[in-house]
């Protein structure tokens, strides 16, 4: 008899983003291996089967998902989901990850977290700036206590590992890296053609960017720097959503398209000459390996995960956080050289075919997992 995994996370359809796109892997390779049901949010799209669905709030939302309500009902339904299980596989940091670390440690249940965002630096970015300091202190505090909650943390590298247990994790931490479906995300047969099915510009040059438009994705600096690029050819592509003050300049803005969330990523990646994230804070950013593993040549921040796997000038272009000039002046730099965005693109897709591999990632998880059950 296959064991009782409970997949438990904060985001679901429609929401794509990194942690959905691990969970669909994770489904796909695993369903031989345990009986798997799953504790989501409610965000109003119901796909699947075994899925509880927690009601979430009118009110609160964070970072474009609305987080779950505090009711009796949700927690009662949470614990009761929880009981179910042999073996309890959260992915997180937000508010319904939290209450499920909680109440599977409470319940004895062998608890697992993958941490996909350092949670401190996240909500730091929500904070107005005379709390800002305080509330990083209470969410690094209260996260650090849920940690040691748990039986074992995954993150995807082993810098996070470190900085965790520099800031007081003692529970057992893994590293588990996230991969790529490098036949799905491949450099594009017929870019002109892919442009003309998705209705995009034929002769103009492409800037995209992936993901939530958010305040920690920081998107807003690519709008600014796109304002002041000298080439006027050129075009900016936001695939993603997000809240509506952060998302409404960008519809606004000339020479712009916003897709909203969809499921063909990897098509509009392969509608593009150049891809930029500009995140303040990441773990592993999967939607950056995937513009790698599509041959494009990315500009980055140098956070997380990114400065390890992108050489300078070898598979990408690091940027300053928040400085628009310099953004503008990388792009400008590879608008004015196809043979620089070639070298780079190629070289991108070496490294994610080399060293991120689904299979891989999805095997190693599952041996951590069974070996608690």
């Amino acid at each position: 008899m296959k064991p009782k995994l409970l997949l438990i996370a904060d985001t679901y359809y429609p929401k794509v983003d990194g942690t959905l796109k691990f969970m669909e892997e994770f489904l796909q390779r695993s369903r031989h291996d345990f009986e798997i049901s799953l504790l989501v949010p409610d965000f109003g799209i119901r796909k699947g089967n075994n899925i509880t669905y927690v009601e979430t709030s009118k009110y609160l939302n964070i970072s474009g998902y609305p987080s779950i309500k505090l009711s009796f009902k949700n927690i009662s339904l949470i614990k009761k989901t929880i009981k179910e299980a042999d073996l309890v596989f959260i992915q997180g940091p937000a508010l319904l990850s939290y209450i499920s670390i909680y109440y599977s440690s409470k319940l004895g249940k062998k608890t697992l977290f993958y941490l996909h965002t350092i949670s401190w630096e996240l909500f730091q970015q929500f904070a107005p700036p005379f709390l800002n300091k305080l509330l990083y202190a209470f969410v690094k505090r209260m996260s650090t206590a849920l940690y040691n909650r748990c039986d074992e943390l995954l993150v995807p590298y082993p810098e996070l590992k470190d900085h965790l247990t520099a800031n007081g994790v003692k529970t057992s931490i893994n590293i588990a890296k996230l991969g790529v479906d490098i036949d799905l995300f491949s450099p594009p047969k017929d870019s002109h053609a892919m442009r003309k099915k998705l209705h995009l510009p034929l002769k103009e040059k492409i800037i995209g960017y992936v993901g939530r438009v958010s305040k920690e994705k920081n998107v807003t600096v690519l709008r600014q720097a796109f304002h002041k690029l000298a080439s006027k050819n050129t075009h900016l592509l936001i695939v993603g959503d997000g809240p509506e003050d952060q998302i409404v300049p960008f519809r606004t803005t000339s020479r712009c398209t916003v897709t909203g969330f969809v499921n063909n990523v990897q098509d509009y990646l392969q509608a593009m000459d150049i891809f930029v994230m500009p995140s303040l804070t990441e773990t592993t950013s999967l939607t950056t390996l995937e513009a790698m593993a599509s041959g494009l040549p990315v500009i980055a921040t140098k956070v997380g995960f990114i400065k390890e796997y992108i050489s300078k000038d070898y598979n990408g272009i690091f940027f300053p956080k928040n400085s628009s000039s310099f953004l503008a002046v990388k792009i400008e730099k590879l608008l004015k050289s196809p043979v620089l965005r070639q070298k780079l693109g190629q070289n991108a897709r070496k490294t994610i075919v080399y060293s991120f591999s689904w299979d891989r990632s999805i095997n190693r998880i599952k041996r951590i997992l069974l070996h608690h059950i």
